[in-house]
Formats: C-alpha cells, sequence, structure tokens
C-alpha cells in the first residue's frame, strides 16, 4: 500500500493525461529527485502501475553504474509490447519492424559508443544519425500501442544518475558510452517534442540529486529535464504511513505513539517503516487492537539495530577524509550546518573540500538543501557519528592506558634486572687475598 505523495503522483498524472486525451508527448523527461531512502522508486512503480491501468504499455529500466543503458530500454520496450500482446507473433510485420528498428539503434549508438571518449561523446550525440533511429523506435512502438487501443508508451528510467556517475572523484570522468546514451536520448526526447502530436509516449526518470546535473553534462537539453524533489514526509503524511496499512486490519495506533515515531523517524520513510515494523511485532495486534507507547518501548532494541545498521553502511563507504568531515559536520548545532562552519571546524578552506563534498553527496550521505548549507540525508546520523568519535576516543584512551601499562611493566622490569645487578657486585669475594699465607 502507498501512501503520501499525493502532489507529486497528482503533478506526473497531469503530465501523462495529455497522452490519454491526445494522444501525444507528456512533455520533456521528467526526473524524480532526492536522496536515498524517501521513495523515488516508490513513487514511480505507484505512477507506473496507475498508467498501466490507464492502457499505457509501461517499459521499465533500472541504470546500471558506470554502464550503458539504451539497449535495456530497447529491451524492455520491446518486451512490454510483447507481453501486452502489442506486436502478435515474432514472424509478424509490426514485431519485425520493431526489432530492426532496435537493433539500428543498439548498432549505430553502439560503434559511435566505441569509438568516441568522453570529451567527444556529447557532441556525438547530436548526430542525426544517432538521434533519427531513436526517434524513429518511439514513434512506431508507442503509435503501436496506441493503435491498439491503449494510451500509449511510458518508459520508466530507475537510478538514472548511475550510469553517469563519475570514476574518478577529483575530476568528472564518467563512463563515454553512457554518457554518450543519455545525449541521445534527451536530443531524440527534444526534436519528438517539437512534433508531439506523433508520439504518444512519455518518459519518467529517477535518481539522486545531482541527476539533473549529470544530464546536462550529457546534452544541453538536459537543463529542459522537469525535476520533481522529494524532502521527507510532513507530519500528517507521515502518521498516515502507520495509521493507514492499520486500518485495513482494524487496528489502530494511540496518538503519543504517533507524535513519537514522527519526532524520531524526521519524515524518513526507512525510519518510520523500520519503527512501524518492529512495534507491530511487539504488539502482535488483532482487529481492533491499539498499539500504545509499551509496545513502542519494547521495541526500541530492534528499532535501534536496524536504524544503527543503516548508519553504519553509510559510514563504511566514506574515506577516511569524508569521515573527517561528517565528523566536523555533527560537531555543529542543527540538522542544517553552514559550509564555511564545516571549514572553519577542519581548518581548511570551504573551496579545498569541494572534491570530499561532492563525492559525500554522490554516495547520499549528504544533500546540499540550500546554497552553502549542508545536511545528513538521515535523521539521526549526526547522532552516529558522534557516536563513532566517542568510540573513537574511547578506543585511542585505552590503547594509550595499554601501552602506558605496558611501559610501566617494562621500567619495572629493568628496575628489578638494575637492583639484581647492583646486589651482585656488592657481595664479598671469598678466596686467598693477595699477601696472605702460601701453604
Amino acid at each position: 500500500m502507498f501512501v503520501g505523495r499525493e502532489q507529486e503522483r497528482t503533478l506526473l498524472r497531469d503530465r501523462l493525461a495529455r497522452v490519454i486525451a491526445y494522444g501525444e508527448m507528456m512533455g520533456p523527461l521528467s526526473v524524480v529527485t532526492g536522496a536515498r531512502g524517501l521513495g523515488k522508486t516508490s513513487l514511480l512503480a505507484d505512477v507506473g502501475e496507475r498508467a498501466a491501468r490507464d492502457g499505457f504499455v509501461v517499459a521499465w529500466v533500472s541504470g546500471i553504474k558506470h554502464q550503458r543503458f539504451l539497449p535495456d530500454v530497447v529491451d524492455r520496450v520491446t518486451r512490454s509490447l510483447e507481453r501486452a500482446d502489442v506486436l502478435g507473433t515474432d514472424s509478424s510485420r509490426p514485431a519485425r519492424r520493431v526489432k530492426d528498428l532496435g537493433v539500428e539503434v543498439n548498432l549505430g549508438v553502439g560503434k559511435v559508443s566505441a569509438t568516441v571518449g568522453l570529451d567527444e561523446a556529447k557532441e556525438a550525440a547530436t548526430s542525426p544519425a544517432l538521434v533519427g533511429p531513436v526517434e524513429d523506435f518511439f514513434h512506431h512502438t508507442a503509435n503501436l500501442a496506441r493503435d491498439r487501443g491503449g494510451a500509449g508508451l511510458l518508459v520508466v528510467i530507475d537510478e538514472l544518475h548511475e550510469p553517469l556517475t563519475s570514476r574518478a572523484e577529483r575530476e568528472y570522468i564518467a563512463h563515454g558510452p553512457a554518457v554518450v546514451d543519455a545525449g541521445v536520448l534527451l536530443n531524440a526526447a527534444q526534436n519528438m517534442s517539437r512534433e508531439r502530436e506523433r508520439y504518444p509516449v512519455g518518459f519518467i526518470g529517477a535518481g539522486l540529486p545531482q541527476t539533473k546535473a549529470l544530464l546536462m553534462r550529457a546534452a544541453t537539453f538536459g537543463e529542459r529535464t522537469r525535476e520533481v524533489a522529494l524532502t521527507g514526509l510532513d507530519e500528517q503524511t507521515a502518521k498516515a504511513v502507520l495509521t493507514e496499512p492499520a486500518k485495513q486490519l482494524d487496528v489502530s495506533w494511540s496518538a503519543d505513539v504517533l507524535d513519537m515515531a514522527h519526532a524520531e523517524s524526521g519524515g524518513y520513510p526507512p525510519a518510520l517503516q523500520t519503527i512501524g515494523e518492529a512495534a507491530w511485532h511487539a504488539a502482535r495486534p488483532e482487529r481492533g487492537d491499539v498499539i500504545t507507547l509499551e509496545h513502542v518501548t519494547a521495541a526500541q532494541p530492534a528499532v535501534r539495530s536496524e536504524m544503527t545498521s543503516l548508519f553504519q553502511a553509510r559510514w563504511d563507504v566514506a574515506t577516511d577524509g569524508e569521515r573527517d568531515f561528517l565528523r566536523a559536520m555533527a560537531s555543529q548545532p542543527g540538522t542544517e550546518v553552514r559550509r564555511g562552519d564545516v571549514a572553519e571546524e577542519l581548518g581548511k578552506d570551504s573551496d579545498d573540500l569541494g572534491m570530499v563534498r561532492r563525492s559525500l553527496i554522490n554516495k547520499g550521505i549528504i544533500d546540499a538543501p540550500a546554497r552553502g548549507r549542508l545536511r545528513f540525508t538521515i535523521p539521526g546520523f549526526g547522532e552516529f557519528v558522534r557516536s563513532q568519535r566517542a568510540d573513537s576516543d574511547d578506543e585511542q584512551g585505552q590503547q594509550q592506558s595499554a601501552s602506558g601499562a605496558r611501559l610501566r611493566a617494562a621500567r619495572e622490569q629493568l628496575r628489578e634486572r638494575t637492583s639484581h645487578r647492583t646486589a651482585r657486585h656488592d657481595l664479598p669475594r671469598h678466596g686467598p687475598t693477595r699477601g696472605g699465607p702460601q701453604l
């Protein structure tokens, strides 16, 4: 059961309504962005399911880090049409035409991708020889879906940032073929929008907050991407995440529990789900039961364990330099910190920390809600980071204490050996003395 994100769901459905009503393209690529865990994939799945009920053939693709994705788009569109029984048999004319166009797209883009470097990828993606076959492919497939009584074609690309993520930290060095794929798709979409009445198709993607910036590196038209940015859930929605599914089973939550759950989770969906699941297992409710503060209290160890595991996973992927940055952030008051204050804490210039900051954003550990401001993407992560510092200090103290004990023991042994040697030196000599009687 999907709860919340009504505004975003309505926005995306309204854009798709143009395809349903007029048989024309929904507009530029729409991309749902946000930190990990905010529900981007769930939102896309909900929109996709609704679109399928409205008559769309839906093709779902997930981007893979530093790999091409356009061949997957071609494959998934073809398979989705087959499942919807739009193409008929493999030997039918529509099926042969779709497959021929797919081969043309993959061969053309693949051949160019293999021969150009990253610097030439953006320019290569504007070539009519590459863009034209992509336009033909979507024109044919979308109209096949429409002509068979459907609404059209919807292409969903999840994790869109992954193929375009830089392989280096100090500079942007992406996978060139993936950049070509993105550029070709964006340029084709721009051309298609000029004749939108010929293309009953929509494109929706999802990715981390940097996705639009990555698309702009692939094509100039990336700036026309319509971004739908997700943030944490508001109080009303956060409570509904717990209460709405429970209502289906005639179970309710006490008001004080809902207040506590919202406060502890900070509106972060995975935290809410963890609290809800643990409390449910502790209560084992039957119809008519109420989940109370006693149940949530009993569930706290399980909640802490689950959240600590999540925090630890983020911490483990951070480098030593990134951990120093996270510690500096955690030392500042409030949920949002000034970038300059972090730099001051580290004794460095803010510009010198740009690489570390970008890497942490790319890893989804922090984000920048406003210019010059930073925050952790998971509520409670700052406290975890501070505990890591305390644990490190304790460990360092224990190591120093152990080292001191070893040093004291070594000194004691040295004193004992010295004392023993001195005692042997002071013993009286036995035997005849010089000048004594001779036997």
